[in-house]
């Protein structure tokens, strides 16, 4: 990332875009082998300069159901991902910065390596939400059980650090708890349950669950960032070339 760079990428809500990473330059790999972990997007309004309760977490993925982190998944893509923007996000102008975090060494407190990108973006949107926002730093703690553990001590379930995601407060972005992107039509039914029964009254026609993942929604494969790892420093959006280890 280039600390003096001025341009502004524009992002229409609700699409699916894809983010790239690298070590260094495009030619590098996205992440030594050993830097397993999750990773997780946020906005905050550009006019807050990313300071204050001010960030909202857009995306996430951890441990899948095989046992394998999210970034052990971007190594067999050439540190590629896709996310989308919540549709109903009011437009403007935003920084998203996305957190992935290597868990290697974070058996010990302090031992967690978080490495931040960060970049402008305007959105086109018709929405009107104003997601509730947390503060970086803040919404991290050293103690966390995300962020405070041994992943070699064949971990069966993880908790991704962090405020919950957007879709938990309101149910309105386009990606689940996993971070996975469902079919655009897709909604959550108002008053079901949360244990797939259907809402009283009505019979189960045997739909499938709503909010599922669809495989063959067609993607731009055009990557629309490409920008190197940069390690968290101590402001929200830092240009600092280092790592940082949460104390």
């Amino acid at each position: 990332m280039d600390p003096k760079a001025t341009k502004t990428l524009t992002l229409k809500a609700g699409e699916i875009f894809e983010l790239e990473f690298h070590e260094t330059s495009k030619d590098s790999i996205f992440i030594e082998k050993a830097h397993k972990g999750p990773v997780m997007i946020y906005l905050a309004p550009l006019a807050s300069n990313g300071v204050g309760n001010v960030w909202f977490k857009i995306f996430e993925k951890g441990l899948n159901s095989n046992g394998k982190f999210y970034t052990e998944e971007l190594m067999t893509t050439g540190g590629k991902m896709k996310f989308a923007i919540p549709k109903d996000i009011k437009a403007g102008e935003y920084l998203m910065r996305t957190d992935i975090l290597a868990l290697h060494t974070a058996g010990s407190e302090g031992g967690a390596e978080f490495y931040p990108n960060c970049v402008q973006i305007k959105i086109e949107s018709d929405g009107k939400a104003q997601p509730r926002g947390y503060a970086i730093p803040g919404m991290y703690s050293p103690k966390d059980p995300g962020i405070l553990i041994n992943i070699y001590d064949k971990v069966k379930s993880y908790k991704i650090p962090g405020p919950p995601l957007y879709s938990k407060e309101l149910g309105t972005t386009p990606q689940n708890q996993e971070g996975e992107i469902p079919e655009e039509d897709d909604k959550p039914e108002k008053g079901k349950p949360e244990d797939g029964k259907p809402e009283k009254g009505k019979p189960d026609d045997g739909k499938p669950e709503k909010g599922k993942p669809d495989d063959d929604e067609p993607v731009d494969d055009k990557p629309l960032v490409k920008t190197p790892k940069v390690p968290v420093g101590k402001k929200p959006c830092t240009g600092r070339k280092r790592r940082r280890h949460l104390k």
